[in-house]
């Protein structure tokens, strides 16, 4: 017999002997897979358990050492000689490791794609988390910059002052990009900065000479993108418990530069004395920390009190 046709009658036998065997293995697996998941999700305790599997492993080894005598041997192998006992102790041990090994090896399988599965649902399920808790903290916070705004308004109202329906006209543009640009994940520094020139326009206003203000950008990339909201709601801040808490003359001075991809914002207003202890509590510094926990966990935020100044120091990586 030529010898590449006794190598394919070898590697027929071979198959065909695993394929005969895989009638033991596939039923061993699935049982010991049905084990293990009653296990994890505490349905069966361990006894229960580790019975049920020693009564598979013994089933199958019994299977096993029958196929090789009826099956395999007189049958594939086409082999007639003298054979070993039925259950010599060799075949059995033989035929022991060779399912337990087929065994853990499918089971350590199951488990890592098991896991796998799990921290991917485990991750999505934190991701749903954030971005409800993201969406709770816009929906909280939105209204509270327009109560703010519709107070400045109403103060030029009360003082029948020409420039109240300008500054309707200004809240309606803040408005609209609240409602149509800050529902997005992210959006354009540059979008992010007009805004807050909108912004300062309308509480110049409100306050015409009494309140100085430094604005200065410097920005590498205009086409760098940020989290909505998160710099107008600090600017604000700085007017509201600034200006809108003082008798006199305030001041605020806003700087904010991006140098690859590095943003950096620093927010200074003054303030009375006897508002030293400022409430840092308050709604709007709560939730833009919070959010910049959330989407920017690499930042760095500073507030400072000092006795006659409130400034902020922001720091975010927005390529990080």
């Amino acid at each position: 017999i030529p010898a590449s046709v006794a190598d394919v009658s070898r590697y027929v036998m071979i198959i065909s002997t695993q394929l005969a065997f895989l009638v033991v293995k596939v039923p061993l697996v699935y049982g010991c897979f049905l084990c293990i998941a009653r296990f994890l999700e505490n349905k069966w305790g361990r006894p229960v358990t580790v019975t049920i599997i020693i009564l598979l492993f013994s089933g199958a080894i019994l299977s096993m050492t029958l196929l090789n005598h009826w099956l395999v041997l007189p049958i594939i192998m086409d082999y007639h000689g003298p054979t070993s006992p039925l259950f010599d102790i060799n075949s059995l041990l033989y035929h022991f490791f060779t399912l337990a090994f087929v065994v853990g090896a499918a089971c350590s399988l199951k488990l890592i794609r098991k896991q796998h599965r799990s921290r991917l649902k485990e991750t999505e399920l934190q991701k749903e988390k954030t971005e409800a808790e993201l969406k709770y903290l816009k929906g909280q916070i939105n209204p509270h910059f327009l109560f703010n705004t519709l107070n400045n308004i109403y103060a030029l109202a009360r003082k029948k002052s020409d420039t109240t329906a300008e500054a309707v006209l200004k809240l309606s543009k803040l408005l609209r990009f609240m409602l149509y640009e800050a529902g997005n994940k992210k959006i354009l520094l540059t979008d992010e900065l007009k805004l807050i020139e909108d912004y300062i326009s309308l509480e110049k206003l409100r306050y015409a000479d009494r309140l100085r203000i430094d604005f200065n950008t410097k920005i590498d990339d205009p086409s760098q993108t940020i989290a909505p909201l998160l710099l107008i709601h600090l600017v604000e801040n700085a007017f509201k418990h600034g200006a809108g808490e003082s008798r006199f003359e305030s001041s605020i001075v806003i700087k904010i530069t991006l140098t690859k991809g590095l943003l950096q914002a620093n927010i200074r207003n003054t303030k009375e004395a006897e508002h030293s202890e400022r409430n840092e509590g308050k709604i709007g510094l709560d939730n833009i920390k919070r959010q910049l926990e959330l989407i920017y966990p690499l930042h760095s935020l500073a507030l400072i009190n000092e006795q006659n100044y409130f400034n902020v120091e922001l720091t975010i990586p927005l390529n990080g």
